[in-house]
């Protein structure tokens, strides 16, 4: 049986305001690959995060601490394609530097040199990577709307390009493998790769008495303009629910039908009225036929966290309260409805109120790498400046993303989704995939569930098992990657 690697020894300069952030960074890579992580305070160590260093005897990086606790808001690209923090002025030679430095990466000024086995940066590397990584900049002013609405390109993100590349991953894993006893798990990893299915069930009903009205009111103007076959459809959709109670969104079973032994994850909304208008009221027998049907069929159930609520922490544990009551099981996931939070309050509220694993942080109007990863994670909470016990497992992408039904092209569709997939299978990551189940209702939307059949045979092919988000939260917590 392969031994784990040995710790990833690292020295650190506690008076750093970046410090407790970088430090669970580098807890948490060196646990993704299975070595731990040992603090210096003298002597040698894998990692040097304080002053530079003269030497390069043996394998190490060699990376300077930023002064501030500042979130970077700009950036450059190597040549090799790398976003890099643009610093104020690059670290001039020191006197008496040995060996002969290589530039492996040049970005105007800054540089990433390598001497021997020793890696050397004239950047910040790691709190450039905390900040991505635990969204600091999500905390400013000028980015906390967008940040809410998890609008891509009104956030920083888009200045970094992060929604292509899962940056951190591919910055860390980088510096990591240049330390020789880490660079078999580093090569290994595509093959801790994991699907995560999972929807978000906004609407359990099509038809209501409100969007029965709606249909009557706007009859005259379909008639007007020789929409017959959507009248049709409508009218023959409207006289089966009246009739034999059945909804063209509740379909569950052919969502699970198209899964196969897959297991996915459902997220229901506690509260039927969210920002906007009233959805569905869980607690009716109708829907609370659907929760059952999720934990019968063996898929777990988290809750679907309401907007309104999201810096309210005691109104987050009611709804967390609420859904745990009528599902007869405890709820331990989360994902906020519309994909909106607070930075400085709802995983705080999330935690308190037992949820354990997360997934919200992916945009609402592009697919990609929200906080440059595959990974998940334990959370480092910036307002509170503290690792926290809550798994986030970050949303890669979601249907809507790309639907425009005007000029849907499923082929083309098919080929982006394909290759962010490839991205996080081959960081090793967890592919977390959001199909809404209205989506499934293949008049109203055609195409969509050809398309999440594609999907799962794809992750089949490459023989991708189920991520366990419970499972990997325990075991995240038995490691100790909190510190």
């Amino acid at each position: 049986m392969e031994q784990p690697p040995s710790p990833l020894r690292f020295r650190g300069n506690r008076s750093n305001p970046n410090y407790p952030a970088v430090r669970h960074l580098l807890r948490t890579y060196a646990a993704h690959l299975g070595a731990g992580l040992q603090e210096m305070e003298n002597g040698d160590a894998d990692i040097h995060w304080d002053l530079p260093v003269n030497e390069a005897p043996e394998s190490r990086l060699m990376l300077p601490g930023r002064a501030l606790a500042v979130a970077e808001t700009h950036c450059a690209r190597t040549r090799e394609g790398f976003p890099v923090p643009i610093a104020a002025a690059p670290r001039a030679p020191m006197n008496g530097e040995a060996g002969t430095w290589t530039a492996i990466d040049a970005c105007g000024g800054l540089r990433l040199e390598k001497c021997g086995g020793t890696v050397r940066a004239d950047w910040d590397l790691l709190s450039f990577c905390a900040d991505i990584l635990f969204k600091r900049a999500d905390f400013l002013p000028q980015y906390r709307d967008a940040s809410r609405e998890g609008l891509y390109g009104s956030l920083c993100d888009k200045e970094f390009g992060l929604a292509q590349e899962p940056w951190v991953d591919r910055w860390m894993f980088r510096l990591l493998a240049q330390l020789p006893r880490l660079r078999t798990a580093v090569e290994n990893r595509p093959a801790q790769a994991r699907l995560w299915l999972t929807h978000d069930l906004d609407s359990l009903s099509k038809w209501r008495l409100r969007s029965a009205a709606g249909q009557l009111a706007r009859t005259p103007w379909h008639l007007a303009t020789g929409r017959f076959a959507l009248l049709r459809r409508n009218y023959r959709e409207l006289l089966t629910r009246a009739f034999t109670g059945r909804d063209p969104y509740d379909n569950l079973e052919q969502v699970q039908a198209l899964e196969g032994l897959r297991k996915s994850a459902s997220f229901l909304l506690a509260n039927g009225r969210d920002h906007i208008f009233h959805r569905y009221e869980l607690s009716q027998p109708r829907y609370r036929r659907v929760l059952g049907q999720c934990l019968r069929a063996g898929n777990a159930v988290g809750l679907h966290g309401q907007v309104q609520r999201i810096g309210d922490a005691a109104g987050i544990r009611a709804e967390v309260d609420k859904l745990a009551g009528l599902a007869g099981v405890p709820v331990r996931l989360n994902r906020q409805h519309y994909l909106r939070w607070d930075a400085a309050k709802t995983f705080a509220g999330l935690e308190a109120a037992g949820i354990r694993v997360d997934s919200t942080l992916g945009y609402n109007d592009t697919p990609g790498f929200r906080t440059g990863t595959a990974w998940p994670y334990l959370w480092f909470d910036c307002a509170a400046d503290r690792p926290t016990a809550l798994l986030e497992a970050p949303l890669l992408l979601a249907e809507f993303q790309f639907y425009d039904p005007s000029r849907f092209d499923a082929e083309a569709v098919r080929q982006i989704m394909f290759g962010f997939l490839e991205k996080a299978r081959l960081q090793g990551g967890v592919l977390t995939i959001l199909f809404h189940n209205q989506y499934f209702h293949a008049a109203e939307f055609p195409g969509q569930g050809r398309l999440y059949a594609d999907l799962i045979a794809w992750a089949d092919a490459r023989g991708l098992p189920d991520f366990d988000p419970l499972g990997t939260h325990a075991r995240y917590l038995e490691a100790d990657v909190r510190g």
